[in-house]
């Protein structure tokens, strides 16, 4: 049964059938967040707010696009492109997402969502099988990226567990006088400080340490998330934020800094 559009990508659904590549992140101009894995949080600290929320029964790290549902992220300009870098994982595939199978040993499948108006009947675009009835290379690559996204995953949800088994998340209602969406955990510090040096170990073993750091050095970033919000909110600075404003010019800045680190990490 499909959720949202999603179906499984399979021959008999799906053989004589294409896709074609995403041009636009606007699909993401209104998300407030997306999930983020082990592989990519000193990355995504860097230009986001890390900040934590509880989905499917397990806490898991997200970076923190827009600090009110609904409402326009900074991130993308008004002609689609996406104005950071680092691109977090979690929106680099649109229209494949993982599916995660009832049984947790078996690998992720690849689903597609259908009502992204980028699964076609043109033969011009890629098809989703080959004659031989297997992925092409491309969708190939596509799922081996996805499966080690999940890996990844599943791996900083372990370490959350181990944070959130020490009591350690708590909600905020603001960080430096900026009001902090609900829903959302961030690190209890007094708690932290009041470990024992046994819990405290755990928690290195287990590499939650750097995952904290990260975190607690990315909520500087809320703030000047907040003034980019309220310039969006008006209509007359919108086409002057995204073409010349000093936000603008900052997130390309951050851009161009991590552009040599983003291509030695390469991959998730």
């Amino acid at each position: 049964m499909a959720e949202n559009g999603l179906f499984p990508v399979t021959y008999e659904r799906h053989g004589d059938k294409y896709w074609k590549r995403f041009s636009s992140y606007h699909f993401a101009e209104t998300q407030q967040a997306c999930s983020i894995v082990e592989k990519e949080i000193l990355l995504v600290a860097a230009t986001y707010p890390v900040m934590f929320r509880e989905t499917g029964g397990e806490i898991e790290p997200v970076a923190l696009l827009s600090l009110n549902p609904d409402a326009q992220t900074p991130f993308v300009s008004d002609d689609g492109r996406w104005l950071a870098t680092y691109i977090p994982s979690a929106l680099r595939c649109p229209p494949f997402q993982a599916g995660l199978p009832s049984n947790t040993d078996c690998d992720p499948q690849l689903l597609v969502d259908e009502s992204s108006g980028l699964v076609t009947d043109t033969p011009e675009d890629e098809p989703f099988f080959t004659d031989a009835g297997e992925l092409p290379a491309e969708l190939s690559n596509i799922l081996g990226f996805i499966q080690a996204r999940e890996a990844s995953a599943k791996k900083i949800r372990s370490v959350c567990n181990v944070i959130q088994g020490m009591g350690l998340f708590e909600q905020m209602a603001s960080n430096e006088n900026v009001a902090l969406p609900t829903g959302f955990l961030v690190l209890n510090v007094r708690r932290l400080k009041a470990l024992s040096q046994t819990e405290k170990l755990a928690l290195f073993d287990v590499g939650a340490i750097q995952l904290l750091h990260a975190h607690q050095v990315s909520l500087s970033h809320i703030s000047w998330l907040s003034q980019a919000q309220e310039q969006l909110a008006k209509p007359k600075l919108q086409k002057q934020y995204t073409e010349n404003s000093d936000i603008s010019r900052f997130l390309t800045a951050m851009a161009h800094a991590q552009n040599d680190e983003l291509l030695v990490a390469g991959g998730v």
